[in-house]
């Protein structure tokens, strides 16, 4: 097959071919390495602007590097700068000689996406993108007289919330087109057999190569259908309010209610983020109310903790009490935090090797699997469905996943089966 761009065809794939001419609301055009993924989306992107004119639509990528080095060098490749004018640096935009308007984005801020009315979007490498991100597109797509489809093209990671999205339940306006590398009969005749040889881990080869949804090396620890379950939940759920961009508010504090934060501190070097959640917490469930993450230095974490703490009812806080943690643990002293978890007179969640791994994610795996606990995030799901127990024990994040926000639920679950340390407030329990 062959689409037409004014002066120009191009030969394409029998997947791309799929993807571009669907119907369909929402696609999700998975594949593994070069198999033609941000081309397909880049290919659907101008048939609509050929057969739509004055239609306008939103090109996504993770990062600006994706954005820059990948998504926007195909997209002025296939449009041809007869047709599409150069990419606006300053506030990413580009037009076509029909009249259509193209915003370049990234997801680091699903909320910064708000604005545009949309006939389309394609979100490129959409796995490596939050999950709010998708859910802030679909809301743009309102343009009259316009196709009003979204598409993302991207290789799988984990059981994340494309996996949640697109394949856990079939839906009549949801599709998924697979695409493996083998399949690119474009790619140098050895391009695959040199990966073949490279990737000696079969689960990641399957992901890289095929395109599938596989937990690379290891398996996630918490029941997928209930996690599966929260995702589509959370769907119907906005925050009340977003502060700094980054801290989420979905209910506000409300007296009388009794209150739990686990907090997972970092040191706010390198890649690791702080993490706090607050949880409602009744006889029979828990209920993730606000949380945040952000790189930060431990003393000015701490200052968040006991703000948002005080806020709602001086609720218990709970810290791990590791290394990096300590500075938040003084400085939460100092400030006189009137709640802070403590073990025999010592402040903070003390691990050993032992409730490190097994016991925290047993007692987090069972809130999970009874239902117990709620959440009404994207990202704090997206984590959980990407933890994995390697094959050596350990628990960790899978591959270019985080788990900030796991080690702060950890401390959450924690704290409230600790509550009665604390006087009246009911007990949970947690049967393991």
């Amino acid at each position: 097959m062959a689409v037409l761009s004014r002066k120009k065809d191009y030969s394409i794939l029998p997947s791309q071919a799929k993807l571009i001419e669907s119907q369909t609301s929402y696609i999700l055009y998975r594949g593994g390495a070069g198999s033609g993924k941000t081309i397909g989306g880049a290919l659907k992107s101008l048939r609509m602007c050929l057969e739509h004119p004055n239609i306008m639509g939103m090109i996504t990528a993770p990062s600006y590097r994706v954005l820059e080095s990948a998504t926007i060098p195909t997209y002025e490749e296939y449009f041809t700068r007869d047709f599409l004018s150069q990419v606006n640096k300053t506030d990413g935009t580009a037009e076509t000689k029909n009249g259509c308007k193209l915003w370049f984005r990234t997801t680091k801020d699903p909320y910064l996406l708000r604005g545009p009315t949309l006939g389309f979007f394609h979100m490129d490498e959409g796995a490596d993108s939050p999950a709010m991100s998708f859910k802030v597109l679909q809301a743009r797509l309102r343009q009259t007289g316009m196709p009003n489809q979204g598409w993302v093209t991207s290789t799988p990671m984990g059981f994340n919330w494309l996996y949640a999205e697109f394949e856990a339940n079939e839906r009549d306006n949801y599709q998924v087109i697979k695409a493996r590398s083998q399949d690119n009969f474009f790619l140098p005749d050895d391009y695959v057999d040199k990966l073949r040889e490279s990737y000696t881990d079969e689960q990641f080869l399957l992901q890289e190569l095929e395109g599938e949804f596989i937990e690379v090396g290891g398996h996630c620890p918490f029941d997928m259908k209930a996690l599966n379950e929260m995702y589509q939940d959370a769907k119907e759920r906005d925050p009340v309010s977003i502060e700094r961009n980054f801290i989420m508010t979905y209910i506000n504090n409300q007296v009388g209610k009794r209150y739990v934060i686990g907090a997972d501190a970092a040191t706010g070097v390198g890649k690791d983020e702080s993490a706090f959640v607050i949880g409602s917490a009744t006889p029979s469930s828990i209920t993730v109310v606000c949380c945040g993450k952000q790189k930060m230095p431990e003393v000015e974490f701490a200052d968040l903790l006991d703000k948002k703490g005080r806020y709602y009812n001086n609720g218990t806080l709970v810290v791990e009490a590791a290394p990096v943690g300590k500075a938040t643990l003084n400085k939460l002293e100092e400030l006189h935090y009137p709640r802070l978890y403590k073990e025999k007179d010592k402040v903070g969640f003390q691990t050993t090797r032992l409730t490190k791994g097994p016991m925290l994610v047993a007692d987090l795996a069972e809130a999970i699997k009874d239902r117990v606990l709620n959440i009404y995030d994207f990202e704090i799901i997206e984590q959980l469905m990407s933890y994995i127990r390697t094959e050596k024990g350990t628990y960790e994040a899978t591959s270019g996943a985080r788990d900030d926000y796991v080690s702060a639920l950890m401390m959450l679950i924690q704290g409230v089966k600790a509550a009665p340390s604390y006087g009246s407030p009911p007990r949970i329990v947690i049967t393991r």
